[in-house]
């Protein structure tokens, strides 16, 4: 009993390592997107200077501008920056498939690798495809039915109206070309911080499933998973709740798939920059009580022997479960 019990202690410890590894991974990679990006805003800040020296700066003082003279301006700029947008997408398009496709694998063949050192057993790794996790990763899994690509497609062209309506501020003379410049710059820095959400999002989601996966793989020595939430200030709610539940209620190991859909609040990831993750419970070990990673009140890492979120809560003087929901209902969310 007393090797059964260790077992799963080491497989645990093998999942904080191996997902220390994937945040950095993570990390780098929305690095990646940055100097696309900043194509992009060298672009329509450039074409927007264009706009003030043709149209501003060297306007009659008399000119009274009309909404068609603004909207024939305002599509001509279009005409500029719209292959810019057409660029960056085909750019972050490849780019996502990519590092999402190999974050699947990269849960799938670090998961095999961890049930092997932890149960000293041989394991199955999963035969996956990249066609196939093409399919996987493509597969809708939020009620507006979009894939990670709608989304991507969709924060490019939020770019064109942000810079539609800066050039209309521009040329009707609401806003100085100064201010006009920074608007449109903040609306790419916007957009460049939703690409990299969906992205990290999506990862979590890739690793979670290629996760899953191998689990299933090897259910002759895995009875079940649970989620692993990390333990800080900026926990949600329904990831700390389905931690707990999960802990007492284990999920099947293909819950979560589109084999067989994760329920709102309880799958991986619950919301944008989820930083949960599924472990294994090996065959008949059951889960070990012992010291979990987490941040006290000021941010410094500590190990605690809470045995779910509001043990830890109490513990660094945080809300409950309970509380973090009332004030979600109280405001609306």
């Amino acid at each position: 009993m007393a090797w059964i019990s260790e077992a799963q202690k080491h497989y645990e410890e093998y999942v904080d390592y191996y997902t220390s590894l994937l945040e950095d991974y993570v990390d780098d990679h929305i690095l990646e997107l940055a100097p696309a990006y900043g194509q992009l805003q060298e672009a329509a800040v450039g074409y927007l200077e264009e706009v003030a020296k043709k149209y501003v700066n060297e306007q009659n003082p008399d000119f009274v501008s009309t909404r068609r003279w603004a909207k024939k301006i305002q599509e001509e700029y279009l005409t500029k920056i719209i292959p810019e947008l057409n660029l960056l997408n085909a750019k972050l398009q490849p780019f996502a498939t990519s590092v999402i496709c190999g974050t699947v694998f990269y849960g799938a063949n670090t998961t095999a690798y961890i049930l092997e050192q932890a149960a000293k057993c041989a394991v199955t790794v999963p035969n996956l495809t990249a066609s196939g996790v093409l399919g996987i990763i493509a597969n809708p899994w939020l009620p507006d039915k979009k894939t990670y690509s709608d989304r991507i497609r969709t924060s490019v062209s939020l770019v064109a109206s942000k810079s539609e309506e800066v050039v209309k501020e521009l040329v009707t003379k609401k806003m100085q070309y100064s201010d006009a410049a920074k608007k449109l710059s903040q609306g790419i820095q916007e957009s460049y911080y939703n690409a990299s959400r969906i992205i990290r999002t999506e990862m979590t989601r890739a690793n979670a499933l290629g996760t899953s996966y191998s689990l299933m793989e090897n259910a002759d020595i895995v009875d079940g998973k649970y989620r692993d939430a990390t333990f800080d200030s900026k926990t949600s709610a329904y990831c700390a709740a389905d931690a707990d539940y999960s802990k007492r209620n284990p999920y099947d190991l293909d819950y979560d798939t589109p084999m067989n859909p994760g329920l709102p609040g309880r799958r991986i990831p619950n919301h944008p920059h989820c930083r949960c993750r599924w472990v294994a419970i090996l065959s008949g070990l059951g889960i070990k009580n012992r010291q979990k990673a987490a941040l006290d009140q000021y941010g410094d890492l500590y190990y605690t022997k809470a045995a779910s979120y509001d043990e830890y809560a109490k513990e660094v003087g945080l809300p409950s479960v309970k509380d973090m929901r009332s004030e979600e209902r109280r405001v609306g969310k």
